[in-house]
């Protein structure tokens, strides 16, 4: 029963002797439920006399159900010379009513909300009476009860006064007897503190072993003890970019002082992690909050030997703050300069400026320490010391090229985050991956079926208590037992299960999966498809050998790693007429590189002719509209790092769209108007231009299979004319696209044709056509316009012919046949 007891808040003890001691002062023998109502209404401060205020019942109402006197009662011990009263048989029920409904809340205290409860749930006669003879609204006081009920968390208020001199009530189950603790000289058992419920130990024997080691951090843990050993200003704060491993310092920290391998000075500390939403969590009214911040810091001035580590720290700037209230951090800021607290916190370099910098006071109460990235041999060092865990909990086994291979991959495909946060996040992600596969077996079923229905009998066992119906929560806790032996019998006959062995193989198809690389990409095939890189392309594009044939080259020596690595895979410059396939062969890189088609992202630089609109590549500044919201480049980038990017006819974009490309080209990263760096070394970028193209026209007059394709130095005086020299420089290669010819043409239109014979197939309608068809077509086309005019003929010349004879046959399934005759004249049959 003294467990019980010690969950009831001060509140609900203050409440219980107050009634116990006016009893007694009154000289009656037993308290009844309207000396309890009376007693919760007139403890100021209290949940419950808050709800009863706002439902309209008045301290002289209540005083004068009991007869009580103006002047309120105390809530100190009864003389001992007066026997101790009774609880009737109505106040019993009251009082588990009030714990029951505890603990179907979930609730870990009893507080006067939940006595309130009881009262309203079972409305004894007097107090049924009294509800109705002063008109109080029960709705108010049902609707209020739920909202505290829903919105409250799972710990007490605690009181003002000092827990330790708290005076507590202890509750005689057997006779029913209410009397104050230690009368005779008890000792108390330990209360629950506020650090108790906001903070978890992270020094305590089990949480120190569940927390996993820390490797090559010996430099920042030690800077950590140099600080926190300082008399003043002794609260160092973890900077560093998500996930280098903040956090990971502080579980060091406190997993070597629960294994006493640290220094004298701190080995006798304990590290306790602060619950920011824990503490803010169900503070309904005025001065909850700071109650509990101030209850929190109390109790760490009084041991000394307790470090608080704020995770997040930036939260703590507008925590709790009302209007004419005081947020978290101006409380803490007193203790923290005075020395009185120690504090560790740890958060972003983007939030430190953003929320700390701001507040110079703040900010100079901590010291910082500075987290880098580890190295890729760190990383791997790091995951050498994990994977043992790994393997224990995922039941698997990595060998060591799988390891390698998990830093190499997280190193190249996925950009935008840090070690060794995401090599950790691909070797957890392969060894789950691992399990998914493997079927259940018909022990495995049973152990679920046996989990499951002894679920279901708790939560009736819980049901039935709830509902007092006693007898059969204790048949239920006979058949729980029942269930739980079979449960661990099964259990220990369940064979240990072979552990599966992950390969690099099976870790590139999971790194496949979660960075939306293709496996191709990922796997050692990759060599043998750049040898036949420029015959791929080559199958794509028609008549533009020497553009392809320098676009393979490039690729080739930048995927072998020749390139400099803090720049874009290659970037091209496309340059020729219109209609000759500098689009097509961008595409058509992204296919045959990337071997995804949605690795192609083209921006239409006809859309940025203006200054203004480079937001739209790179997000709207701060302060203007549209700000956060998507940017047609760094969002497509960001999701798809692996893709080539086509600035199609650049010489159409504005001057600062083009000084954009500068950056690109030179670093390989920007970025973007919310302060996000975007990399671009896994694209290629390519551009492509119709600056020049008087030259194009000049050199192939008439038309001819002879016409001479002019060099990229005969185009260097036209570019320069539309794109600034230091652009011209940093851009990789020029590559000049000629003019189509007439054989050109026909090999355009051939493979033009078998496309459009694909798509009839896929509608269940067979077609050929003639050997002529081709030449006939290709007569049509005028090499000016170039492959898209191809297109236009075949629409005009040849889809609409077809389109005919499918109405015409008012059916589908029969083979068409087109054909031309001599004469040019196209028929479709």
């Amino acid at each position: 029963m003294n467990e019980l007891i010690e969950k009831f808040t001060g509140h609900l003890k203050a409440v219980l002797t107050r009634a116990l001691v006016f009893v007694v002062e009154s000289g009656g023998e037993t308290i009844s439920p309207s000396h309890l109502l009376w007693a919760l209404g007139t403890e100021d401060g209290s949940i419950g006399a808050e709800i009863l205020r706002k439902a309209g019942v008045t301290p002289e109402s209540l005083r004068a159900l009991v007869g009580a006197p103006a002047t309120s009662t105390s809530a100190a011990s009864p003389a001992a010379n007066h026997a101790t009263p009774l609880l009737s048989e109505d106040a019993k029920l009251v009082i588990e009513k009030a714990v029951l409904a505890a603990g179907m809340h979930e609730h870990r205290y009893v507080g006067t909300e939940h006595l309130l409860y009881g009262l309203m749930e079972l409305t004894p006669a007097d107090v049924s009476h009294f509800l109705s003879h002063e008109n109080v609204n029960e709705k108010v006081i049902g609707d209020n009860l739920s909202t505290v009920f829903k919105t409250t968390a799972s710990f007490p208020d605690f009181p003002k006064n000092d827990i330790k001199s708290e005076e507590h009530t202890k509750t005689c189950e057997e006779c029913g007897h209410v009397h104050p603790a230690n009368s005779e000289g008890e000792q108390d058992e330990p209360k629950s503190t506020a650090l108790e419920f906001f903070t978890d130990d992270l020094t305590a024997k089990e949480t120190a072993e569940g927390i996993d080691p820390v490797i090559g951090r010996d430099r920042e843990i030690e800077r950590v003890v140099n600080i926190l050993s300082r008399r003043t200003k002794n609260n160092p704060l973890l900077l560093g970019e998500p996930g280098v491993g903040k956090t990971a310092v502080v579980e060091g920290l406190a997993k070597r002082i629960a294994e006493g391998t640290v220094p004298e000075a701190i080995s006798h500390c304990r590290v306790l992690r602060l619950d920011m939403s824990a503490l803010v969590a169900g503070t309904m009214y005025r001065g909850d909050f700071e109650s509990r911040l101030t209850q929190v810091m109390d109790e760490v001035r009084e041991h000394p030997e307790v470090i608080l580590f704020i995770d997040e720290l930036h939260t703590i700037i507008g925590a709790g703050a009302a209007s004419g209230s005081l947020d978290a951090a101006n409380m803490l800021k007193p203790a923290l300069a005075r020395g009185e607290i120690r504090c560790i916190g740890a958060t972003t370099q983007q939030e430190f400026k953003k929320h700390i910098e701001n507040d110079p006071a703040l900010e100079r109460r901590f010291a910082p320490v500075f987290i880098d990235e580890p190295t890729k041999e760190q990383t791997l060092a790091i995951l050498d010391g994990l994977k043992s865990r790994y393997e224990k909990h995922h039941n698997v086994s990595y060998t060591p090229e799988a390891i390698a291979c998990i830093v190499s991959v997280a190193d190249r495909h996925m950009t935008g985050r840090q070690f060794p946060d995401k090599a950790i996040d691909l070797l957890d992600e392969a060894g789950a991956a691992a399990n998914t596969h493997k079927p259940a077996g018909k022990r495995a079923k049973q152990l679920r079926a046996l989990e499951t229905e002894i679920a279901r009998v708790r939560e009736d066992k819980a049901l039935a208590v709830a509902e007092e119906r006693f007898p059969d929560a204790l048949a239920l806790k006979e058949e729980e037992a029942t269930i739980a032996d079979e449960l661990e019998r099964l259990q220990k006959k369940t064979p240990a299960s072979a552990k599966t062995v992950i390969d690099v193989d099976f870790i590139l198809r999971v790194a496949s999966r979660m960075t939306n690389v293709p496996l191709e990409r990922l796997s050692a095939d990759e060599h043998a498809a750049l040898r036949d890189l420029h015959k791929r392309l080559a199958r794509h594009v028609i008549g533009q050998d020497s553009a392809i044939d320098r676009v393979s080259a490039a690729i080739r020596r930048a995927k072998l790693g020749f390139g400099r690595a803090h720049r874009p895979l290659a970037s091209f410059l496309f340059a020729g007429p219109s209609g000759v396939g500098k689009t097509e062969l961008a595409r058509a890189i992204a296919h045959e590189v990337f071997s995804d088609h949605k690795a192609f992202i083209r921006l239409d630089m006809s859309e940025f002719s203006e200054g203004f609109t480079m937001s739209k590549l790179i997000g709207a500044p701060a302060g203007y509209v549209g700000y956060r919201e998507s940017a047609k480049l760094t969002d497509a980038l960001r999701e798809r790092p692996h893709a080539v990017i086509l600035f199609d006819e650049l010489e159409k974009a504005h001057r600062d769209v083009q000084a954009l490309l500068l950056q690109i080209l030179d670093e390989g990263m920007i970025t973007d108007a919310t302060g996000r760096q975007v990399s671009f070394r896994n694209a290629i970028v390519v551009m492509t231009t119709n600056a020049g193209k008087e030259r194009f026209e000049h050199s192939a007059l008439g038309f001819g299979e002879n016409a001479k394709t002019p060099e990229a130095s005969d185009l260097r005086p036209f570019l320069e004319e539309h794109f600034r020299t230091e652009l011209l420089n940093r851009i990789d290669h020029l590559c000049v696209f000629r003019p189509l010819s007439n054989t050109d043409v026909e090999h355009i239109t051939h493979k033009a044709l078998n496309e459009l014979i694909e798509r009839l197939a896929k509608n269940n309608i067979l077609a050929t056509y003639s050997k002529t068809l081709p030449q006939t077509l290709a007569k049509s086309v005028s090499l000016k316009h170039g492959a898209r005019d191809v297109h236009r003929v075949i629409e005009e010349h040849v889809e609409r012919l077809i389109a005919d004879a499918i109405l015409e046959q008012k059916r589908k399934g029969k083979a068409l046949a087109i054909s031309a005759d001599k004469t040019g004249k196209i028929s479709v049959k």
